[in-house]
């Protein structure tokens, strides 16, 4: 049964805050639905009118008033807990964080070349032996920072042999890899002037494929509703299509504040691992080897935390609150830009909004 979403007794606040509280603990759909169910990338997506009625007003609201609160309680810790004090519980991971990158591309690659037929992620299937060969050269080059360049080199051209089978549009799924490409590549040879800025290169990989994800689980919320009747338990008994909704904004949410957030980008990596790790349960060793290059990200992201970028389009606004609504309409011009980005590229690529 359905939640009550039309229920005319119910306040707007009081709904704004069930659902925000829905939408904390709910577990999204993490599991990447192209490679469990059917999907037809060039169909048209669900209709804006049809993905922006109830729930998704509501849902709306309720995580910009999330937003706020969140970055009013970024500048209270900020305040009581200085980022030094932070930083010196994480300092003695921060040596090892390049090389959890390393060793988890490495288990990756080898793990494509023993799957055979795979570019980068179930998916993309390829009919070409010498892919799985290059990808254990790729395996092998990790064994090493003096050759792990090679790696990366390597992810670059497995991406654009993507590009040339699945399309521009479909690759939008995977930046992630252009972000780990780019780490791998500066770090292995120790190109100075670019070392600061690896780390934020990565997070803005992870933040644009998870925001991207975000609306692909509103545009295409239909292509998810197999799996869910399959995995009924993970929906906590919410309506298939409300959950979709909730699923969204839950990542929305958390992948805008791997970019804006202070304290919360490490609480909100943490909150992704832990839900990444929690769908292998359901899903398996596809779903384990898929993201593995994710969890190795959001890995890296709690141990180093906030970057020179995050640090810098962070606002400085002294008032926590009118700093926070700054913040909130950031993250509404973060949804409607990705909305216009998502069904626009659609449109230009496939017609559909011809």
């Amino acid at each position: 049964m359905g939640l009550p979403w039309r229920n005319g007794r119910a306040g707007l606040a009081g709904r704004a805050w069930l659902t925000f509280a829905l939408a904390s603990s709910a577990q999204p759909a993490q599991a990447h639905v192209k490679w469990f169910a059917p999907f037809n990338v060039a169909g048209a997506p669900a209709t804006l009118p049809d993905v922006l009625t109830d729930p998704f007003p509501l849902l709306l609201l309720s995580s910009m008033l999330a937003m706020m609160l969140i970055h009013v309680g970024d500048r209270m810790i900020a305040g009581a807990l200085p980022r030094s004090a932070i930083e010196r519980w994480f300092e003695p991971w921060k040596p090892q964080t390049p090389d959890i990158m390393r060793v988890t591309l490495g288990a990756f690659m080898l793990c494509l070349w023993l799957l055979g037929g795979v570019l980068l992620t179930p998916e993309l299937k390829t009919g070409n032996p010498a892919v799985s060969w290059f990808q254990l050269l790729l395996a092998i080059s990790t064994l090493s920072w003096s050759t792990a360049w090679i790696a990366g080199v390597g992810i670059i051209i497995l991406y654009a042999v993507a590009i040339a089978e699945y399309g521009v549009f479909h690759l939008m799924d995977y930046p992630l890899f252009l972000g780990i490409a780019a780490y791998m590549i500066i770090i292995s040879r120790g190109i100075e002037r670019l070392r600061p800025y690896a780390l934020s290169i990565l997070y803005v990989a992870m933040a644009q494929t998870l925001l991207w994800a975000s609306v692909e689980k509103w545009a295409f919320w239909a292509w998810t509703m197999p799996l869910l009747a399959q995995h009924n338990r993970i929906t906590f008994g919410i309506d298939h299509r409300t959950y979709m909704v909730l699923a969204g904004f839950v990542e929305f949410v958390t992948a805008f504040l791997l970019l804006y957030g202070r304290a919360s980008l490490r609480l909100s990596a943490l909150f992704l691992l832990i839900v990444f790790l929690a769908a292998i349960i359901d899903f398996g060793k596809i779903d384990a080897v898929g993201h593995a290059m994710i969890i190795a990200s959001l890995a890296i992201a709690i141990i180093e935390g906030p970057t020179h970028v995050n640090r810098v389009v962070q606002n400085r606004i002294p008032s926590h609150w009118i700093g926070g609504f700054e913040q909130s309409l950031t993250y509404l011009g973060f949804l409607i830009l990705f909305f216009l980005m998502y069904y626009g590229l659609h449109g230009l690529i496939y017609g559909s909004l011809a």
